[in-house]
């Protein structure tokens, strides 16, 4: 027997089956884009630094020696002191020096005398002369006396002048004005050509000088910042074939507060280095530094016009090289390697890799991988995503426990 059905029951049979059918589908999982940190590729012009250790030296490094022989008698300063130009050092016996001296004005005041009885004899002769009362004889003899005690004088006083002058050396001052060294000899050493010449030094540390060696391809790019011929002729007849300031770093790594000016450069490299000498003067006028310590020396080689700049933090390094994770304008996440020209203060100059205006991410890195979604936010919206995400937190947290304690 055949079943027959009404229109009103296929019509059921149908709305039945299809949401039978709709039961069983699965709904379409929804993908929730990931928060990162992203900043927007910018270009700047970028100094090009060269960093070196150098070493300072005292600008003016004196050795003070005993100019006569003799024995020390005292020492008037104190070890590793700051004295002043002309300050007194040391004193040797200077007995036997102020005896000559004593003598020899004895001989200059007895060459006067006969000095002035020469004179008082031609004046008497002369007249006499010109009366025909004496000869002509006695008057020449008369003036070649005076003559001969005028030149016995001079030489009289020549060596009184000689005399004086070591004694005055017996008082042993200081050249410079600077820090003095530690005394090489004792009281009652005997010092000069017989004994113990060098007696200490004096280092003059303001100015202070800071020396280190730069690479040759480093002096090329400091030279081509002179862009004219008449830059570098100037800078070579003031003996710097670099020219530019230089910042050095004290003992606890700080940054020193004064800036150094590049005053000299070897003018030969060094075949076994590579690399050629460079010399920059100072302020030191509190004694910050003090010569022979090491320190970071920082000089400004070239600059780089409209450079990619990216953060340090927005690299990484694998195997295959450094990469930056990029947020597309469709919010897809790309895996892109970079060539990286210079790494600086202002951060990593990209060569190839990337443009202006694009995105890189800068925290949240772990989060994404290539391909995937992510919703690019600044610093400051993701703290305050961030934010509102621990408040709704918070609250549920709070309403689990309001309904555990009503339980």
């Amino acid at each position: 027997m055949a079943t027959s059905f009404t229109p009103k029951v296929l019509s059921l049979a149908v709305i039945i089956a299809a949401a039978t059918l709709s039961g069983c589908e699965k709904p379409e999982p929804q993908i929730t884009p990931k928060l990162v940190v992203v900043e927007q590729v910018n270009t700047a012009t970028v100094p090009l630094f060269g960093n070196y250790v150098g070493v300072t030296q005292a600008s003016l490094d004196v050795e003070v020696r005993a100019r006569v022989d003799g024995f020390v008698q005292d020492k008037s300063f104190i070890e590793g002191s700051a004295i002043k130009e002309g300050a007194l050092l040391y004193s040797i016996d200077n007995r036997p020096y102020l005896a000559v001296v004593n003598r020899l004005k004895a001989n200059v005041e007895s060459q006067q005398s006969v000095l002035d009885k020469s004179k008082r004899d031609v004046e008497r002769l002369k007249p006499l002369y010109e009366q025909d009362a004496t000869s002509q004889l006695d008057f020449d003899n008369a003036i070649s006396v005076l003559s001969q005690a005028r030149s016995s004088l001079a030489a009289s006083k020549a060596e009184l002048e000689e005399a004086e002058l070591e004694l005055s050396y017996t008082q042993i001052t200081s050249p410079i004005s600077g820090l003095v060294s530690r005394s090489e000899v004792d009281i009652g050493a005997l010092v000069g050509s017989s004994g113990q010449s060098l007696l200490t030094r004096v280092k003059q540390v303001d100015p202070i000088y800071v020396t280190f060696n730069m690479s040759a391809l480093d002096y090329l790019n400091a030279r081509r910042r002179m862009t004219s011929y008449s830059e570098q002729q100037e800078a070579e007849a003031e003996g710097k074939a670099v020219e530019g300031f230089v910042t050095i770093t004290l003992p606890d790594n700080s940054e020193y507060r004064f800036l150094g000016d590049v005053g000299f450069t070897d003018p030969s490299v060094n075949p076994e280095t590579g690399t050629f000498q460079v010399r920059a003067e100072l302020p030191n006028p509190d004694r910050e530094l003090l010569p022979g310590q090491y320190t970071n020396v920082r000089i400004k080689l070239n600059e780089v016009n409209n450079a990619i700049v990216i953060p340090q933090k927005a690299t990484q390094v694998e195997q295959g090289g450094v990469y930056v994770m990029v947020v597309l304008p469709d919010n897809k996440v790309e895996r892109r390697f970079i060539v990286i020209e210079h790494q600086g203060q202002m951060g990593v100059v990209v060569k190839s890799g990337l443009k202006a205006g694009e995105l890189v991410i800068v925290e949240g890195m772990h989060r994404v991988r290539h391909g995937q979604l992510a919703e690019p936010l600044t610093a400051d919206e993701y703290l305050k995503r961030e934010d509102v995400i621990l408040k709704e937190q918070a609250l549920k947290q709070q309403e689990q426990e309001q309904e555990q304690e009503q339980k």
